[in-house]
């Protein structure tokens, strides 16, 4: 591995003082919240480093547990920042519907933990399906191993493909498109898993890759300029 407990503490610790700024400055709770919950993601990727491939050990499967239910609640934190980005009639309106939406994904999410027979086991190749649970090296960065079900593998396996974790994908990818974050979505996707893809192969080190790319939502949060470009107007044309 190339990266670092010590540049994951930088980017925790610069997480941390840029919340409080964004705080102090007056930003609404989702704004800064999800700035802070981003760098509660770096603790935990410092702490993994302290016991990367003990796998044997209760801390490092804790952590990895703690790792997987930091993005189980991901799609809330994430939905509540693009609801920020629409116009106030439509966040007034959407809110209760979206976080319903979320609520759904997250039980879904949970129940993936479910060890139950006779929902199997997630398929080898899908991000963070592994074995047991444990924090191991990647190919640069930490690799999080997680023994979910194979709640969703029949329908993956029709439809022909290995997202592992699809309830996340619609939550994040495409829940915002109906309130109209048609911008954020974009930044997202690319800032996110398309550049992930880019820097590892490794399904399971992805994800960890993935939470240290969310400084792109840092900038936004930091940068009203920057926050305004990826911010609706309008709700898909209707001025509102």
């Amino acid at each position: 591995m190339c990266w670092s407990p010590g540049a994951s503490a930088v980017v925790f610790a610069s997480g941390a003082v840029a919340t409080v700024v964004t705080a102090r400055r007056g930003e609404p709770a989702a704004i800064w919240g999800t700035l802070a919950y981003f760098t509660a993601v770096e603790a935990l990727q410092v702490v993994g480093y302290a016991v990367v491939d003990e796998c044997a050990t209760t801390a490092n499967r804790s952590v990895t547990l703690l790792s997987y239910l930091h993005i189980a609640f991901q799609p809330l934190v994430i939905n509540l920042f693009g609801l920020q980005l629409v116009p106030d009639a439509v966040r007034v309106k959407a809110t209760k519907w979206v976080l319903g939406a979320c609520a759904v994904t997250v039980t879904i999410m949970l129940a993936q933990l479910l060890p139950l027979d006779m929902l199997g086991s997630c398929r080898p190749g899908a991000p963070l399906c592994g074995e047991m649970f444990c924090t191991a090296s990647g190919n640069w960065h930490i690799a999080w191993h997680v023994p979910y079900n194979g709640l969703f593998v029949p329908l993956e396996t029709f439809v022909g493909t290995n997202f592992g974790l699809p309830a996340y994908m619609l939550a994040i990818f495409v829940l915002p498109l109906f309130y109209g974050a048609w911008r954020f979505v974009l930044l997202h996707l690319f800032a996110g898993p398309v550049l992930a893809s880019f820097l590892t192969d490794n399904p399971n080190e992805m994800p960890a890759v993935w939470c240290l790319l969310s400084i792109a939502i840092a900038c936004i949060c930091l940068s009203p300029a920057i926050r305004r470009t990826v911010s609706a107007r309008s709700w898909w044309g209707v001025t509102i």
